[in-house]
């Protein structure tokens, strides 16, 4: 009887051990995957990184008409955990340029408007912060905040990760309309001068190397 119950107890703990040895095993699993899932953190290369955008004319005689030029981003960092991309940017507004026109054609006037209040009001407003949500099957998802106004948007933006430097591509197009710009607005009392477009186009260039 004795050597039974001896028996029994060895058999149980023999049973304890065995179960005990798989969740050692799995914890160890757990860890190593912990330990795969590694951040990786990239910062903006200022010098090889720019923003481009272009802005139209919509209705009466200069329907359709353009400027175009570029603006500076201030800093940026992604931050890669396998195929999950998030991070955040500044674009600094005070450096905002007209690259389609001269002096005598009218470039200060332009971005005299374009900085006052009746657009960027970059006297109040000298940034727009841009946190990328994420990205996911080339698309972006984005919080901007332009002028004070918290927007959500989706943009198309190609990543690519090769020898620890990260590059950003996009050609896509943002209508503000929201941030209710002056600028933006018909005037009613001449509606046949049509106004300036609430959809911005940009095309983005953005390198960030690994830290």
């Amino acid at each position: 009887m004795k050597k039974t119950i001896y028996g029994l107890f060895a058999f149980a703990a023999l049973m304890l051990t065995a179960c005990g040895g798989e969740d050692s095993t799995s914890a160890t699993n757990n860890e190593e995957v912990k330990e795969d899932a590694i951040v990786a953190e990239y910062t903006l290369d200022e010098e090889n990184s720019k923003l481009e955008w272009k802005g139209s004319w919509t209705g009466g005689d200069n329907d359709g008409n353009e400027h175009f030029g570029v603006i500076d981003i201030k800093s940026g960092t992604v931050s890669q955990n396998g195929d999950q991309f998030h991070g955040n940017f500044v674009v600094d507004m005070t450096t905002i340029d007209a690259q389609d026109l001269d002096e005598a054609s009218g470039r200060s006037r332009l971005l005299n408007r374009l900085e006052s209040d009746v657009f960027f009001n970059i006297e109040e407003f000298s940034t727009t912060d841009v946190k990328v949500n994420e990205i996911v099957d080339g698309q972006a998802s984005l919080t901007i905040t332009l002028a004070g106004v918290e927007m959500n948007k989706t943009v198309p933006v190609n990543v690519d990760v090769k020898n620890d430097v990260m590059t950003l591509n996009g050609d896509f197009t943002i209508d503000v309309a929201e941030v209710e710009m002056p600028g933006n607005q018909l005037n009613p009392e001449k509606p046949e001068q049509g106004t300036i477009s609430s959809e911005i186009s940009f095309k983005l260039h953005a390198v960030l190397n690994k830290k």
